[in-house]
């Protein structure tokens, strides 16, 4: 039995993203660097998982710089991307500097702490003297009250004696010529 074939030019190919293509063209187009569609889409997606492979990021720090590099594909051109040196060198600056200041901030801690324990200590003095000094003033007051109270008893006779000697004396005298 005889067949109609249509040539590959004339079917068409309708994409609903670019619009139509004939089918031939386009996928001849889809083959790049003499891979097939299927030997491009094995570099780009991973077989088992279906993820895209076609990147690979590393991180070098063998030569003393931090770098980061992307290479693309397998066996593509390993490129570097970032260096990380100047960062790492400004974080050290940044943790030394810190460190220094933490030290500042911790003596004039100890420092201040210091200065609270002798100012403790002359308020303990102070109030061990203000208490002797009570204690004298209390006594001195006693002292002083105990005086004005023997003053205060022997007074009548004193005045007593003061009279009978003012007698004794005016009777002596009364009429003497000394």
């Amino acid at each position: 039995m005889a067949r109609t074939r249509v040539p590959s030019e004339q079917l068409n190919f309708r994409s609903a993203n670019t619009g139509v293509h004939i089918l031939d063209t386009y996928l001849e187009d889809a083959e790049m660097g003499d891979l097939t569609l299927a030997q491009l889409m094995g570099k780009l997606f991973d077989e088992v998982t279906g993820e895209v492979d076609a990147f690979t990021f590393t991180y070098d720090s063998t030569s003393g710089a931090e770098k980061m590099n992307l290479q693309i594909g397998e066996g593509g051109v390993v490129t570097e991307i970032a260096s990380f040196t100047q960062l790492f060198s400004d974080l050290d600056s940044f943790k030394t500097t810190a460190l220094a200041d933490m030290e500042v901030k911790r003596l004039s801690a100890e420092s201040s702490k210091n200065a609270a324990a002798a100012s403790e200590a002359d308020a303990e003095a102070a109030n061990t003297s203000s208490l002797a000094a009570q204690q004298a003033s209390e006594d001195a007051r006693d002292l002083s009250q105990t005086y004005a109270n023997q003053a205060y008893q022997t007074t009548p006779t004193v005045i007593q004696q003061g009279i009978l000697l003012s007698q004794l004396h005016g009777e002596l005298f009364n009429g003497s010529s000394l």
